[in-house]
C-alpha cells in the first residue's frame, strides 16, 4: 500500500477478510463444480454446470480469485507486490461482480425459462442442481463482499493520511 504507514490490526483485517474471501470462492467453485442432476421423467435430460457458458465463467473467476487470495494471504508483509494489490483487488472485483451477475442472469433462465426462445424451465425437474447453483452463486456474492470491505480499507488507508 505504498509508503503509508499501516496499523498492525488494520494488516490483520485485511488479511482475515482475504482469508474470507478464499473461502468464499472456493466454496463457490465447488459447489459450482459439484452441480449436476441427471431428470428421467417426463424427458431424459442431464443438468450440469457445464450447459452454460456462464456457468463456466463463474467457475472460472472464483478459481482465479480464490487463487488470488490465497496468494496474498501467504505474501510476506514486506514483499513489494503489495504496491499492485489495489488495483488487483479492483480488477478481480469487477470480474467476481461480472460472472456472478452472468451466472445469476442463467439461474433466472433455468428457474423460469424464456418462452419467447422456446426455453423451458428445468428447476423443477432437477432441482437438487437448481438449489447448488443458487447456492454457489450466494456464497459467490460473499467473496464480492469481501473484496468490497479489502478495497474499502485499503482506499480509506491510503486517503486518511491525505486528507489529515
Amino acid at each position: 500500500m505504498g509508503d503509508v504507514e499501516i496499523s498492525p490490526l488494520v494488516k490483520q483485517i485485511v488479511r482475515g477478510l482475504r482469508g474470507l474471501a478464499f473461502l468464499a470462492t472456493i466454496l463457490a467453485t465447488s459447489f459450482m463444480a459439484a452441480s449436476h442432476e441427471r431428470a428421467i421423467f417426463p424427458f431424459d435430460y442431464k443438468a450440469d454446470y457445464t450447459d452454460l457458458m456462464f456457468f463456466k465463467a463463474f467457475l472460472g473467476a472464483n478459481i482465479a480469485a480464490s487463487l488470488y487470495s490465497l496468494f496474498f494471504v501467504c505474501l510476506p508483509p514486506k514483499s513489494l507486490l503489495w504496491r499492485l494489490a489495489i488495483v488487483l483487488d479492483v480488477i478481480m472485483f469487477g470480474l467476481l461482480v461480472a460472472m456472478n451477475s452472468a451466472a445469476i442472469a442463467a439461474a433466472y433462465l433455468h428457474k423460469h425459462g424464456d418462452s419467447q426462445a422456446f426455453w423451458p424451465p428445468i428447476c423443477s425437474q432437477v432441482p437438487t442442481y437448481c438449489y447448488r447453483v443458487i447456492l454457489a452463486i450466494s456464497i459467490g456474492f460473499g467473496g464480492v463482499f469481501m473484496f468490497l470491505l479489502i478495497i474499502i480499507i485499503s482506499i480509506s488507508v491510503i486517503l486518511n493520511p491525505l486528507l489529515v
